[in-house]
């Protein structure tokens, strides 16, 4: 009976510390930064890119860029403006959608190597980057290119320019850590209250 009330006890005062400490990080979250997600084409007027495995510049630059479809964060936007990416200037501005209005205005932090895949009328080129909005908040997002070369690949590993379009993005937020923290005492209560049932069974 000793090590019930005991077990229950640690159980009751795990809880009760963990409660504040998953809402204030809810609300810290939702209270600090948007959290943009969601997607757009652009529909291929006037802004061009060379791409080399040095960064990517576009003509012009800054590029006017105006979005196709959308989803997500970008519904109501219907342009926006695209500067050159050099990999050793990290992080460096990239994509502001909308106004210039530095909201929406999104900077690389991390750049992966890009991926290539060959397909029927060339080369769909992906890069993969984590980025960080003017709020603050963070993210993950795919930029898409297209090349009329099958062997861009190829032309990239060797340093030589590979000619593209650009066609898009995918963005995906990141939690902040206060929300990862938050959750983790959820789960780590929860994880706590089962083990004390299977031990009363």
């Amino acid at each position: 009976m000793i090590g019930f009330k005991s077990t229950l006890l640690n159980a009751t005062l795990a809880v009760a510390a963990a409660l504040p400490l998953a809402t204030a990080a809810l609300f810290t979250s939702a209270g600090s930064a948007q959290a943009y997600t969601g997607g757009f084409t652009f529909d291929g007027k006037g802004t061009t890119a060379k791409i080399t495995n040095t960064g990517i510049t576009f003509t012009p630059d800054p590029g006017a860029i105006e979005l196709g479809i959308k989803e997500g964060s970008f519904l109501n936007d219907t342009n926006g403006t695209i500067y050159n990416l050099v990999n050793a200037t990290l992080p460096s501005d990239f994509i502001d959608i909308g106004d210039q209005d530095g909201v929406k205005l999104l900077s690389l932090t991390t750049l992966f190597a890009p991926t290539f895949e060959v397909t029927k009328t060339g080369t769909l080129i992906t890069f993969t980057f984590n980025g960080l909005f003017e709020d603050q908040s963070q993210a993950t997002v795919d930029v898409f290119f297209a090349s009329l070369k099958k062997n861009a690949e190829a032309l990239y590993n060797s340093g030589e320019i590979v000619n593209a379009s650009f066609e898009g993005a995918t963005i995906a937020s990141v939690p902040e850590p206060a929300a990862l923290l938050g959750l983790g005492a959820v789960g780590a209560v929860m994880a706590m209250s089962r083990r004390r049932k299977s031990i009363l069974q």
